[in-house]
């Protein structure tokens, strides 16, 4: 049963001279005859190496140089950024983008920048700070047709900007350059970001600090002042309470170190039992440096995390293992899913949920056919018989192929030309209901096999081959229904 209807959407101030005005007005123009261009000979004497890290392929010390002409005219050559406003609003985005290091050549940018305005070059920093904010749109706009390079560790690879799309982000206001933000807790968050990268060395180096054993409740704390200090400059502990600790002789797992432990769990997703295990370790030891790139990735990643108008809206945490249904911007329905696994990971992408198929056959994806149907059928005569399973000739044509015409023996799983079909039924691969939507990943939410339901009790659920597994589908397929005048008693086969 199927239906599809109404889209349900898934997912410092600075102070300038009259005179410098003047002087950084004209001099963004050069008279070539009777026509006006911009004076290129501004960023003669500057230095300028970060355009061959951000843009490989730039012939000249900026990266949009045709875009910076078009702009400059538009403006009649006076320069973009005299209002302090302007420069506050966009130099802690560029920032952040910086500390996330996805765009090699940001930092050293901004750098240059700052060499610039040192050195009261106006007219080199107006220049190569619209450069740079033409760069940062690029970015922006790039990261949300593929965030994988916030997940990839691979660099986020520019596309030439068309002028059009440069010209939508001006004149430049403040409201223009916030709609570039990444999130609403953009600047708390890069409060914590400075705050980390301020600090000293984490005195538990993992290369020099080991832990021989766990460290149970009212055990000695190995590096005992270490631990406390990381804890403190982590915000687990206040200063008396790390005053207090670090003046003991020997520093214990109780009363506000055990405490701290806990807290320290439970914001890193462990099992919050105050206990100082393998896991427990390997975070404290982490280098605040690291601590500090994982959230300016965060930052960035929140950028998928937005609500969009008041409508019907679902965000799925990935490495929380849960989903959220939003409606009017607030939260009307949760559950916890269950998500890919690290090898067959789950995809970031934005969509919308189109159909709901009630008792749904299961297609099975091409990667599961090839490494786990195939290889299992070839092993075991009985393996789809006994998972209810069918061969069918094509996805186009869905007529049965009998297994047993099938020479199991000689199949190549990446030569099979059938595909596989499972009937709908308790120990169907999707459960009694599943929700399409249109991607480039076959992924889909769904229910889960009756004899999986107890993994939705483990704490760590990466475990899917992709797709999201839904611990309440019924719930959430009724609420559905509700956004779509559907009556009720549909769910009553499920």
């Amino acid at each position: 049963m199927k239906f599809s209807r109404k889209k349900i959407s898934t997912v410092i101030r600075s102070v300038m001279t009259i005179s410098a005005l003047l002087a950084c007005g004209s001099a963004l123009a050069a008279e070539s005859g009777a026509k006006t261009d911009l004076d290129w000979h501004v960023l003669d004497g500057v230095t300028v190496k970060s355009t061959a890290s951000l843009s490989p392929n730039a012939m000249t010390k900026v990266c949009n140089d045709k875009i910076l002409d078009a702009l400059y005219a538009d403006n009649n050559f006076m320069p973009y950024w005299l209002d302090p406003a302007l420069v506050n609003a966009i130099m802690p985005q560029l920032q952040a983008v910086a500390d996330s290091k996805t765009l090699p050549g940001m930092q050293q940018r901004l750098d240059e920048l700052k060499n610039l305005k040192t050195q009261r070059d106006e007219r080199g920093f107006d220049l190569l700070l619209t450069d740079t904010y033409l760069v940062y749109v690029d970015y922006v706009h790039q990261l949300m047709q593929d965030p994988r390079p916030l997940y990839n560790s691979k660099r986020v690879t520019l596309a030439p900007l068309t002028l059009q799309m440069a010209q939508s982000y001006f004149p430049l206001t403040v409201q223009k350059i916030n709609s570039l933000l990444p999130s609403s807790q953009f600047v708390p968050t890069m409060g914590v970001i400075n705050h980390l990268l301020s600090l000293p060395a984490n005195p538990l180096d993992a290369d020099n600090v080991h832990f021989d054993r766990i460290v149970a409740l009212g055990d000695m704390i190995p590096h005992g002042s270490d631990v406390a200090t990381v804890l403190w400059n982590l915000g687990y502990l206040t200063q008396p309470q790390y005053q207090q600790v670090i003046a003991q002789k020997k520093i214990t797992n109780t009363g506000v170190m055990n405490q701290a432990i806990k807290a320290f769990e439970t914001n890193y997703g462990l099992k919050a039992d105050g206990i100082m295990g393998p896991e427990v370790v390997a975070q404290l030891t982490r280098p605040y440096s690291s601590l500090a790139r994982i959230a300016a990735l965060n930052l960035q990643r929140e950028r998928f995390a937005q609500l969009e108008g008041d409508g019907p809206q679902i965000i799925v945490n990935i490495p929380d293992y849960t989903m959220t249904l939003y409606d009017n911007q607030k939260p009307v329905f949760e559950s916890d899913i269950i998500d890919g696994m690290p090898k067959r990971p789950t995809n970031l992408f934005q969509t919308y949920i189109n159909t709901v198929v009630i008792n749904p056959y299961w297609y099975v994806p091409e990667t599961i056919k090839v490494q786990n149907t195939i290889p299992s059928a070839k092993a075991n005569p009985n393996f789809l018989q006994r998972n209810r399973m069918d061969v069918i000739n094509s996805w186009s044509d869905r007529s049965v192929v009998p297994p047993s015409s099938i020479n199991w023996a000689t199949v190549n799983p990446k030569t099979f030309p059938h595909e596989f079909r499972q009937d709908p039924g308790p120990e169907n691969a999707l459960g009694r209901v599943a929700f399409l939507m249109p991607d480039s990943f076959s992924v889909y939410m769904h229910d889960e096999e009756q004899s999986e339901y107890p993994l939705f009790k483990r704490r760590h659920r990466d475990l899917s081959s992709g797709c999201m597994r839904v611990q309440k589908p019924r719930e959430m397929a009724k609420l559905i229904l509700s956004y779509q005048n559907m009556p009720n008693c549909l769910l009553s086969t499920i």
